[in-house]
């Protein structure tokens, strides 16, 4: 199952087209809080004017203060913020995004906090999901109880990539195919590599390194 949830970047006017080609369920990612807080918030609403249908992913890695949060929110129509699904970590504690959602009406995500020795699954208003990285995170059964835990507390666990390459990526979109089956995974991280390694993605142009292509740095 290769689904993804498209990663948008660079000119938002380039993104109508593909967006608007999604099939079935639209769905896709912008990274925010790498510009300003204000800029961030006119380009969501805008994709979200143009394409009715869209829901999206926001992932900020907390890089916004109270302050900017707020003037990222004020620049979202109220009645399209339900269209976001979640905002990943807006602030830089939680206290501060659980008070950015219940301020703004914007649903939360925990992705840093659920590698955190202290977090706990749990229902909470405001906060929609969890996102989990399963190469950082640790085994499938840590992976598969996370999972678990979300779904007892009304909570969307979304497998999501961090840095792998096209043969890392194939296990998670298996992994999400077993544990997550009725969510789209965040897997669209391939296009900042160079090459495949081993197995396609599909559609993806890319060249594809075989073993033999590689240089043994370590050996046991």
């Amino acid at each position: 199952d290769y689904r993804k949830a498209p990663l948008c970047t660079g000119d938002p006017d380039a993104l109508f087209a593909e967006l608007a080609a999604l099939p079935g369920d639209k769905i896709a990612k912008v990274k925010v809080g790498l510009y300003e807080a204000v800029r961030d918030g006119m380009v969501v609403n805008m994709l979200l004017e143009a394409l009715p249908d869209l829901r999206l992913r926001l992932d900020a890695n907390r890089s916004w203060t109270p302050a900017r949060a707020a003037g990222f929110a004020k620049y979202v129509n109220p009645a399209w913020r339900q269209r976001i699904a979640f905002i990943e970590e807006p602030c830089k504690t939680r206290d501060e995004s659980r008070a950015f959602a219940r301020e703004s009406g914007i649903a939360i995500a925990w992705d840093e906090s659920v590698r955190e020795a202290d977090f706990v699954v749990q229902a909470e208003a405001g906060v929609a999901a969890i996102v989990i990285k399963p190469t950082l995170t640790g085994s499938l059964s840590r992976c598969r109880l996370l999972i678990e835990q979300a779904q007892r507390a009304g909570l969307t666990a979304v497998i999501s990539s961090s840095l792998e390459s096209s043969l890392g990526l194939t296990q998670l979109a298996r992994m999400a195919h077993w544990l997550t089956p009725d969510t789209v995974p965040g897997l669209d991280t391939l296009g900042l590599m160079q090459a495949q390694l081993l197995r396609r993605w599909p559609d993806c142009a890319l060249p594809l390194l075989e073993v033999e292509a590689l240089e043994c740095v370590w050996r046991s």
